[in-house]
């Protein structure tokens, strides 16, 4: 019996620790959400980085625009 109620203790405690720390991290900034997971926000370490394709493209876009007229 002991074992059971122990087992479901710690079942509640790790889910409740899951539930808390995915919270905290997708609600800790406001800027660009990108989720690795459901609840795992990793905007904050990626966010600089969404703007680098574009920046990348620009001169073959400028190129593109250029030779299309």
């Amino acid at each position: 019996m002991r074992r059971v109620v122990s087992r479901a203790l710690v079942a509640a405690a790790v889910g409740a620790m899951a539930l808390g720390v995915g919270g905290g991290v997708a609600s800790a900034d406001d800027g660009t959400a990108i989720w690795l997971l459901p609840g795992v926000d990793a905007g904050a370490l990626l966010g600089p980085t969404v703007g680098l394709p574009t920046a990348l493209l620009a001169p073959v876009d400028g190129v593109l625009t250029y030779l299309a007229g």
